[in-house]
């Protein structure tokens, strides 16, 4: 066996891999390219990596405005208020997933994520889950802000660029993202 080999390369890989990272990045490099609410391989992967698990026809709705809305760049509030309209679901993860995708630098409302930062959706009636989930991200993208001026901050970010140089390319605000989603 050739035993030459990179095993900072090897290890990188496979955090990498084991975060996603590999598949965010196609998804990021293709967005752009393709036409979303058609491409069966970029819907396959977007599906996979954000663990999108719903009908085909929620799905063509949420494609056909992903499409449309990578000439609007929309925010958060008119995504998430198309999906309820058209939908008749609340959407705040899967809204923040396209915002963040057409804008690297809006953070992803991601279960683990909104659990570590001791956050949560609350709300009796539709109306008011909706209000809050706006409102929640809206602090949400107050408290990556704000967070991402401390020396903790630039310390992950430090270490992650080291970590996975491959990778150092993508936002700051993917880099916390991926660290807050990996601790479960």
């Amino acid at each position: 066996m050739n035993m030459n080999f990179d095993v900072n390369k090897i290890f990188q890989n496979r955090l990498a891999s084991s975060m996603g990272l590999d598949k965010y990045q196609y998804i990021m490099k293709k967005v752009r390219e393709i036409n979303v609410s058609s491409d069966a391989e970029f819907q396959k992967t977007f599906n996979g990596f954000y663990i999108v698990r719903r009908n085909e026809t929620w799905r063509k709705t949420y494609y056909g405005f992903f499409e449309q809305a990578k000439s609007e760049t929309p925010t958060f509030t008119e995504i998430i208020k198309y999906m309820y309209e058209t939908t008749g679901n609340i959407e705040p993860s899967f809204s923040s997933k396209m915002l963040a995708t057409l804008c690297p630098e809006k953070p992803i409302w991601d279960r683990y994520v909104i659990q570590n930062l001791n956050m949560k959706l609350s709300g009796k009636t539709s109306q008011e889950k909706l209000e809050n989930a706006i409102a929640l991200y809206a602090d949400l993208e107050k408290w990556y802000a704000d967070f991402l001026k401390t020396d903790k901050a630039k310390e992950c970010i430090l270490v992650f660029d080291q970590t996975l140089p491959d990778y150092s390319g993508i936002s700051d605000i993917k880099k916390m993202d991926s660290i807050l989603w990996s601790i479960r």
